[in-house]
């Protein structure tokens, strides 16, 4: 099934009659396609609309937005809608979110060409998630498909209309879509997480969000760490946000910082297993090799195929002269089919200083060959050298 964004109301000149409509639309049709693909046999994509649209955007002129469209299709137009091979079903409607819900849903049948589902859902606003639920349950009987039971993540209909705010902020992040003030970005996931405390989800998001940010430069660091430290104020035993701290710190080139942070956020939950790694990355950061081993050991002991793991443990075992281990852990990286031309330049000068030169000259040819580099000039001239020296 392929959902599309729902229409919305519109005034007397074809424009919104409030922006905020078209935010919900989207994020409506959103949580229906994710509660959709629950049952077995089902699942529903989201059709993400990008182009020029109502959304305004810096010093009040039009912005680059999510097109919603105007008016609902005609069963003619819903059914040549070009599809993914294996689709067979468009679910579209219309959406309003005030004081009251209003969705109208249109489920095509397309290789029928045929409605297989019109039907009005209209509850107070207090009744979201009642309606959402008869929503999901009346397309999933059309399909003939058992009704989804997922579990809402919060039972508080105002923190989860802030949660659908901030995730249709984050998918205009990743779609590139310029927003006005991305220090208004985590706002509305803040808000839910005031709202519900235990609204984990809402966290979640919104420290992805964040690392988004830090890491793949979809907004300014700053913002990002002001983000996460207003999530502490809010829930103080949010170690999520200590972990993005972390990883904000590294990237920054502070591995003291992150050590600080890890710590707090295994001091928060001790069994949060995945900062064994990723406190023994930041102690390899300060050259602390000795005390980052018991780390990474930690680490493979609750998941002995962590590649990060393994290849930081090959690190700090070839600083501190432990050469063959150091190529074990390694060997088994590339045997857990990681393709990493720095795990093969590794092994390659652990095999050289072990004296075993043709592994070594064997690493370097793969290395050479995943960089699309030839063999000539310098690596001729060391290799003429190592056969002298009886290699």
């Amino acid at each position: 099934m392929m959902v599309f964004p729902f229409t919305v109301p519109l005034d007397g000149s074809g424009r919104m009659l409030d922006q905020a409509q078209g935010v919900y639309a989207r994020s409506l049709a959103r949580t229906l396609a994710e509660r959709l693909t629950s049952p077995p046999n089902l699942a529903a994509n989201l059709a993400t609309l990008t182009a020029d649209g109502p959304l305004d955007g810096e010093n009040g002129e039009e912005g680059h937005g999510w097109i919603v469209a105007s008016q609902p299709w005609t069963l003619e137009e819903a059914c040549h809608i070009g599809l993914p091979e294996g689709t067979e079903y468009v679910l579209h409607g219309s959406a309003e979110l005030t004081d009251r819900v209003r969705l109208r849903i249109l489920l095509v049948d397309s290789p029928e060409r045929k409605l297989a589902l019109d039907h009005v859902v209209l509850r107070p606003r207090n009744e979201l998630f009642s309606a959402l639920d008869e929503a999901a349950l009346e397309i999933a009987k059309a399909l003939g498909e058992d009704p989804p039971a997922t579990p809402w993540p919060t039972r508080d209909v105002e923190a989860f209309v802030a949660y659908l705010r901030g995730r249709d902020m984050s998918a205009a992040h990743e779609m590139g879509v310029r927003v006005p003030d991305p220090k208004k970005s985590f706002d509305p996931y803040l808000e839910a997480a005031r709202r519900d405390p235990l609204f984990t989800d809402a966290q979640d998001r919104m420290l992805a969000l964040a690392l988004d940010f830090a890491l793949g430069g979809q907004g300014p660091s700053e913002i990002a760490r002001d983000g996460c430290e207003k999530l502490l104020a809010i829930d103080p035993a949010a170690y999520k946000a200590h972990v993005a701290l972390a990883e904000i710190d590294l990237a920054e080139g502070d591995p003291v910082a992150a050590e600080e942070r890890l710590r707090k956020a295994m001091a928060l939950r001790p069994d949060w297993t995945p900062g064994f790694e990723r406190l023994g990355t930041a102690l390899t950061r300060q050259a602390r090799y000795d005390e980052a081993i018991p780390w990474f050991e930690k680490a493979l002991m609750d998941k002995n195929d962590d590649t990060d793991a393994l290849q930081g443990l090959g690190v700090a075992l070839a600083e501190c002269g432990r050469l063959e281990e150091a190529a074990g852990a390694w060997q088994a990286v590339i045997s857990l089919g990681v393709k990493s031309t720095h795990v093969h330049d590794n092994l390659g000068k652990v095999f050289m200083l072990m004296g075993r030169r043709s592994e070594a000259r064997a690493q370097r040819a793969i290395s050479r060959r995943m960089q699309g580099r030839p063999r000539f000039g310098l690596d001729l001239f060391r290799e003429a050298w190592e056969w002298l020296k009886g290699g």
